[in-house]
């Protein structure tokens, strides 16, 4: 996300935003509250608090205030966003696709493409959702949010040579450190079953210098288990091991072991 549009969410206290960033949200909470005491009509500090009660699933506080901003200025992004963030955690993609839409039409941004394009994949419309993600690529490309989406767009389309690109892209576009790496891809990961997971991990650990990425190990061995697999799991667990890992990888390893 550029510079410009990171406005959207800019809180005028730098210091309530970093605490926000690092989930200390009681004090992100104190510090806007202390700021709308003194000017209550900064709608940039009211709806960063509007996302702040969103983040913290205090759904209704946070289209209160989005809905106060509003009533201000119909056209502020911010609340908008709120808004349409609220309504999907609350199952309804259809009104929330609505308020993204609002948006775009105020400031184009990648987040808000890919909020649109979660919200067709919410109402089983993967076309729609693939459109909307090339439109997010053209402002930022490489970015995993894109490839998970697609991912997941590709299955509700059946599209088997889609999701496998969709893969392939997020592991060429990883970050080559190992932990790095994993933590780059695992979202995509997360999102298979068991054994499609572990196959799909399998071909990651193909890309130049992931072949014993430790934490692909890791996580294949945690699938194999879950796939009823202990002997090949044990071989991951093994291969993890042989490279003297850290300790608290090797802790996690050998807990695993005792359990098989």
């Amino acid at each position: 996300m550029s510079p410009d549009q990171k406005d959207m969410f800019i809180n005028p206290v730098a210091e309530a935003r970093e605490l926000k960033q690092n989930k200390r949200y009681a004090e992100a909470e104190k510090l806007l509250t202390q700021v709308l005491e003194l000017n209550p009509d900064d709608r940039k500090a009211k709806a960063s608090l509007a996302d702040l009660y969103y983040r913290t699933n205090n759904y209704r506080k946070a289209m209160g205030l989005a809905g106060a901003i509003m009533r201000t200025d119909p056209n502020d992004p911010r609340a908008l966003v709120v808004m349409g963030n609220v309504l999907r955690k609350k199952k309804k993609p259809k009104e929330a696709l609505e308020y993204f839409r609002l948006a775009l039409a105020v400031a184009e941004t990648d987040y808000l493409w890919l909020r649109v394009a979660s919200c067709h994949l919410d109402l089983s419309q993967p076309t729609l959702a693939l459109s909307a993600l090339e439109q997010a690529e053209k402002i930022t490309a490489n970015d995993r949010e894109i490839f998970r989406l697609r991912a997941q767009a590709a299955r509700l389309l059946k599209d088997d040579n889609l999701e496998q690109q969709s893969l392939r892209m997020a592991a060429r576009a990883a970050p080559s450190q190992p932990e790095a790496f994993y933590s780059f891809v695992a979202p995509l990961l997360h999102d298979l079953p068991a054994r499609q997971a572990i196959m799909s991990a399998e071909k990651m650990r193909q890309t130049n210098g992931q072949e014993l990425n430790p934490h692909l190990l890791l996580f294949e061995a945690q699938m194999l288990i879950k796939n009823r697999d202990p002997e090949n799991a044990r071989t991951r667990l093994d291969l993890l091991l042989a490279q003297d890992p850290p300790d608290a990888l090797r802790a996690v390893v050998i807990e695993l072991q005792n359990k098989l």
